[in-house]
């Protein structure tokens, strides 16, 4: 399973890379695919270590998600705070995602994805827990759980595919109706 789920994170990780190069003119989807890489550089380097944890692997997922959606719902925020160190390209960078900042319907359904993806993680841990420590067996989410991530991750992929095509054909505009 480590081979499956580290094959499955570094082809998400080398089309988020991908996906920064393609929507480079847009600000907003430029500074999103950035947070992205690095939430997902840290995840392929680690996904070897917490498979091993046993149920805690499933928590520990869980609160990787939640860190993504913490990121993309505080992306104004980190944006407004990093351009304001005065690090010479990076702070011209979170300048324009600050200016410029816009919740779209595709990162929202990003969010909707890794609920989902939380969801499943903990109903795998409370079967595991259910099989661990009593005398039913169920095997429902254990059977599918590989299929259900491999879903949540192509569904991902499309959606930053997404993002990256209406980023790099300027479709969004900043609060004064220019492009980016």
């Amino acid at each position: 399973m480590l081979e499956y789920f580290s094959l499955l994170n570094r082809i998400e990780w080398a089309i988020i890379i991908i996906a920064f190069a393609v929507s480079a003119q847009s600000a907003n989807i430029r500074w999103l695919t950035g947070t992205l890489i690095v939430l997902k550089t840290i995840d392929v380097l680690i996904i070897g270590v917490i498979i091993k944890w046993g149920g805690f692997y499933y928590l520990a997922i869980s609160l990787f998600d939640v860190v993504i959606i913490a990121m993309i719902l505080n992306r104004q925020k980190t944006a407004s705070r990093i351009a304001n160190l005065n690090i010479p390209i990076l702070s011209r960078l979170a300048l324009g995602s600050a200016q410029y900042y816009k919740l779209t319907s595709n990162e929202i359904c990003l969010i909707l994805l890794y609920l989902t993806s939380i969801v499943v993680n903990l109903l795998s841990l409370i079967e595991r827990l259910v099989r661990n420590y009593t005398q039913f067996e169920p095997m429902f989410i254990y059977n599918n759980y590989p299929m259900a991530k491999f879903v949540l991750t192509v569904l991902s992929i499309l959606i930053l595919c997404s993002l990256a095509i209406n980023g790099a054909n300027n479709l969004y505009r900043d609060r004064k109706g220019q492009k980016l």
